[in-house]
């Protein structure tokens, strides 16, 4: 029989628990032997027919497997029957160890002892919403943030030119490189006839500027040092040396705002008054939408920093090592690293920690007070992706037809109800934001998954 004591639980910390697990030997025979008859069964041996091996042989090859198999077993069945019977939630997979009992092996094994340790959910508290206070973001499109946009829907459409000149911020570059960490050659520090735009942020900014006031056909041999936050771990704060040959300069010309312009922004009738209402509309959407987002995002945040209750170090360690490889697969599309790239998960440990802590808030917000979004918020999510399309039902009929990006709309609804339910009783504070940091602001949104 095996029996948990339940009096030498022991609670280590506020998460940890221990569950002590004994097994008497001469109980769990039957079933060792129970396994070994069914492997005796289609066990093939020389000699013999199946089914026909000797128990001694049988024993003697699987014995071994057959008692780790049966232990296994029911160390696992015992463990979640008390999980269930304790009713306490478990975070994480346990870790099994065996105790070893001194006493007991001189006088001969007749039990086995195992100890399960385990992090608990924690118990979440939400704080008092009416403590709290959330910045309602507010901002305007101005005649200049027009302007601005326009200029960059130009730069999309930049013609390139050879330049015969030395190159500079702003010009399209072809190069070849070959990086040396500490006088060795790196995976994903070569490559040949590399194009892209010096100062758009593809590269580091120390690397564009040993390019800058290089001739086409020139070579060079200089140092960078990598950002200490460089996402590639083997480089980051290292200093390394490049080879590097510049193929091509070209400089890119802006094209005029006229017709032709205007027609291939769909603009049918190709005026510039109608072209500039419609980027001023786009641009009011957008920056609804941000707007919109960082509010709740400054909502989602106030009750984060108000909260405080115990996390578990398993989901922290499992969400760094996705946030890990997540990066690292992005990077390797990228072409920034090579598959076998090292990126360690500690270097996401206090992001995953603030992912972790509101993911258990929000969980534990809408269990209790019932915020699941229904199919009308969800379909108010999906309508305001729809801005810039002609039909704003087919794109939602075909949006939700997909099931993960039904899942996307989802989150976004639910993260809304959540910061509207927060700003209910939330001292709320308007902060002017002009349109033009909005728009430089990478994160829309929250961070709680994807």
């Amino acid at each position: 029989m095996i029996t948990v004591d339940n009096k030498e639980k022991e609670v280590k910390n506020s998460l940890k628990r221990t569950i002590k697990i004994e097994i008497v030997i001469a109980e769990i025979q039957p079933l060792i032997d129970k396994r070994l008859e069914k492997t005796r069964k289609t066990m093939k041996a020389p000699g013999f027919r199946p089914g026909k091996v000797p128990m001694a042989m049988v024993k003697q090859v699987h014995g071994v497997e057959a008692e780790s198999d049966v232990i296994n077993d029911v160390i696992n069945d015992k463990y979640a029957t008390e999980i269930k019977s304790s009713g306490i939630i478990p975070a994480g997979p346990p870790e099994i160890r065996p105790i070893i009992d001194k006493n007991q092996e001189e006088k001969g094994l007749d039990k086995l002892f195992f100890e399960a340790e385990l992090e608990v959910m924690p118990d979440v508290l939400v704080p008092d919403l009416s403590v709290l206070v959330v910045k309602n973001v507010v901002s305007k499109v101005n005649e200049e943030d027009v302007d601005r946009t326009i200029e960059k829907l130009q730069k999309q459409k930049m013609n390139y030119v050879e330049a015969k000149r030395p190159a500079k911020k702003d010009d399209r570059v072809s190069i070849d490189f070959l990086g040396r960490l500490d006088g060795k050659s790196f995976k994903g520090g070569q490559a040949k006839d590399v194009k892209y735009v010096l100062d758009s942020g593809q590269m580091v900014a120390e690397f564009d500027g040993l390019i800058v006031g290089m001739n086409a056909g020139e070579n060079k041999t200089d140092k960078i040092t990598f950002p200490k936050d460089y996402p590639a771990g083997e480089l980051a704060g290292k200093e390394v040396e490049f080879d590097i040959s510049l193929n091509t300069v070209e400089e890119g010309k802006i094209p005029e705002i006229d017709e032709k312009f205007v027609k291939e922004f769909g603009v049918k009738d190709g005026t510039i008054e109608n072209f500039r209402e419609e980027v001023t509309k786009n641009l009011k959407r957008e920056i609804e939408s941000r707007s919109r987002s960082r509010t709740h995002n400054n909502a989602l945040e106030a009750l984060l920093e108000a909260s405080d209750f115990p996390i578990p170090h398993v989901m922290v360690q499992n969400e760094s090592e996705r946030l890990a490889e997540r990066t690292k697969a992005t990077m390797k599309e990228q072409g920034m690293v090579e598959g076998n790239t090292d990126l360690p998960a500690n270097i996401f440990q206090n992001r995953a920690k603030r992912r972790v802590k509101l993911g258990l808030l929000v969980n534990k917000v809408v269990e209790e007070f019932k915020l699941n979004p229904n199919s009308d918020q969800i379909g108010e999510v999906v309508l305001e992706m729809s801005g810039v399309y002609e039909d704003p039902e087919a794109f939602k009929t075909w949006f939700l037809q997909d099931p993960k990006r039904r899942s996307q709309a989802e989150a976004m609804a639910l993260e809304r109800n959540v910061a509207k339910w927060i700003m209910k009783d939330a001292k709320v504070e308007d902060e002017v934001i002009e349109a033009v940091d909005l728009l430089s602001d990478a994160t829309k949104g929250g961070d709680r998954g994807e």
